[in-house]
């Protein structure tokens, strides 16, 4: 004799709902590993830049 039923959703839905249905947790800040390097290098200068132009902008708020 063959099997009859080869595949069944039954219950499945209630089971993954008991515990929530979650979204995946995600980082601040993700990983930059394997991106082009070529583009990391850059951006470590780029957030350099970033961070100096918004130091200067709170210096010269406080002395305004």
């Amino acid at each position: 004799m063959s099997k009859s039923k080869n595949h069944t959703n039954h219950n499945q839905n209630k089971k993954a709902h008991r515990n929530g249905i979650t979204k995946i947790k995600t980082n601040k800040y993700s990983s930059m590993k394997g991106v082009d390097p070529k583009f990391r290098r850059n951006q470590r200068w780029a957030q350099m830049g970033t961070q100096k132009a918004v130091a200067e902008a709170r210096k010269s708020k406080v002395a305004a």
